[in-house]
């Protein structure tokens, strides 16, 4: 098996390890997929943790109890990590963290303390001994703050540590594009938190996989909602109720290539 290689970043095969963190279930495809399934491919072990269970984002979350919400969000994670070809996933302390979608409460991934996240983030790093960390960049991918939040406790952890790490970003053109993609579908609908507007990194590199790994990132988000990978975009948004960031970055990615992903060199 090759081993991949980015532009100023080491190389990634067979024997070596990849730890992804991120912050909520299907972070992994929108910020990472197509690096774990072309590095599965490769024959590379890729681990995943996440810091809560994305319990907000569950359907009828408001009518069940977090632990319920959880459960439930478990199974699609694991299958998105299985046809992304990702080795093992696990929280990084499950339930201590919980996905409130922003609000500062208690026991919420957003009021985390960050010094306490990234102790618990490098007992993983330190378990796992990966040869490189990926995660979002310093404005989360999307803006969202349990994403800002992730990037600062995997970079602290990860400088205790030794270990590489590279994060996820798009550029403001990237989200541009998605925005008239959108447009031509939603005509004078606002689509997105409004957090999301790009970064432009002095170190940047394009992660270029053949586009079968495009196609099973989409494959891995149907696992969340069915449709949101697959779907026509005009039949999309005909049937999916959402106009958030994740509609959002779907036509981002539509716009500028599923099998893409750009990283920069954190650490």
């Amino acid at each position: 098996m090759h081993k991949v290689m980015w532009q100023s970043k080491p190389r990634v095969g067979r024997g070596d390890t990849v730890l992804v963190v991120t912050a909520h279930p299907d972070d992994e495809v929108y910020a990472h997929g197509v690096a774990i399934a072309a590095f599965s491919e490769c024959g590379a072990r890729v681990v995943l943790r996440i810091a809560s269970g994305g319990e907000a984002a569950e359907p009828g979350s408001g009518s069940m109890s977090t632990e319920e919400a959880r459960r439930r969000r478990a199974p699609r994670l694991a299958a998105s990590c299985a046809t992304l070809g990702a080795d093992s996933w696990d929280w990084i302390d499950e339930g201590r963290w919980i996905d409130t979608g922003s609000r500062r409460t208690r026991g919420s991934l957003t009021s985390a303390n960050p010094g306490d996240l990234a102790d618990a983030i490098a007992s993983h790093i330190r378990d796992v001994r990966p040869d490189i960390v990926l995660t979002v960049a310093s404005n989360g991918l999307t803006g969202h703050p349990d994403h800002i939040l992730i990037h600062h406790a995997v970079v602290s952890a990860a400088r205790a540590c030794h270990s590489p790490v590279f994060a996820s970003y798009l550029l403001p053109d990237d989200i541009a594009l998605g925005h008239v993609l959108l447009a031509g579908v939603l005509p004078g609908v606002t689509v997105g938190s409004g957090r999301m507007t790009g970064l432009t990194p002095v170190k940047r590199a394009l992660f270029e996989a053949p586009p079968r790994a495009g196609a099973i990132r989409r494959a891995a988000l149907d696992h969340y909602t069915p449709g949101l990978g697959t779907l026509p975009l005009g039949e999309l948004v005909a049937t999916h109720p959402g106009r958030g960031d994740g509609l959002l970055l779907r036509a981002v990615y539509d716009a500028v290539g599923w099998h893409v992903e750009r990283y920069t060199a954190v650490t």
